[in-house]
């Protein structure tokens, strides 16, 4: 498969070079060409970026389509994708990293069962770790505070962004405050208000990594 220096390589010499399906002589020959071919070495990286990207997000297809029919924009970009590489597969692609992302982050990024964490009054001398995308139950000790009917706990990262606030019901001097979606890498600060405090009774950070 020569090549001249000025002819450029079709999309699907690309496309099977990328996905090494050509013989040694004909990857060189591409190798070749490469080096002396900006435009080409464009659509190659191009294409890798378009590969990488639709690796990524073929698994929250799959639990699409096992969940519902695709319709509407879903069904519009898996039908682009379906097409090797053409042209518009790659606007399809940044358009389906920018709409599946928040998909990928309720349905895909929370698996396997709930990690409990026991937050003590003592502070500990390690800071309390958490594991990424998986759902958490804080346990906060309550020994050494006046018995209240309910409390508030606040989650927020470390910049001061507030991810949730809700009320916790007591049980057995323990406040458990539930995170079922997860929570992604970062450090959080999970503060616990009584029912007449307006500064937190109990301040604790952790890490999720």
């Amino acid at each position: 498969m020569a090549q001249s220096s000025t002819a450029h390589l079709s999309e699907e010499q690309l496309e099977k070079y990328l996905l090494q399906q050509v013989s040694e002589p004909a990857a060189a020959a591409v190798e070749e060409h490469l080096l002396v071919c900006e435009h080409c070495q464009t659509q190659l990286e191009e294409l890798e970026s378009f590969t990488k990207t639709f690796r990524a997000v073929a698994p929250v297809l799959a639990r699409e389509d096992a969940q519902t029919e695709p319709s509407g924009l879903i069904a519009w970009l898996r039908q682009q994708l379906r097409n090797p590489f053409p042209a518009l597969a790659f606007g399809a692609a940044a358009a389906l990293v920018f709409f599946m992302a928040p998909m990928a982050w309720q349905s895909g990024s929370v698996s396997g069962p709930a990690v409990t964490i026991e937050l003590q009054a003592v502070r500990a001398a390690t800071v309390p770790q958490a594991p990424e995308g998986r759902p958490l139950i804080f346990r906060i000790d309550l020994s050494g505070l006046s018995p209240a009917a309910t409390y508030r706990a606040e989650l927020a990262k470390d910049d001061g962004e507030t991810v949730l606030t809700r009320a916790v019901n007591p049980t057995a001097a323990v406040a458990p405050v539930e995170v079922a979606e997860g929570l992604p890498a970062g450090r959080y600060w999970l503060r616990l208000y009584g029912p007449d405090h307006a500064e937190p009774i109990r301040e604790f950070g952790f890490t999720v990594q």
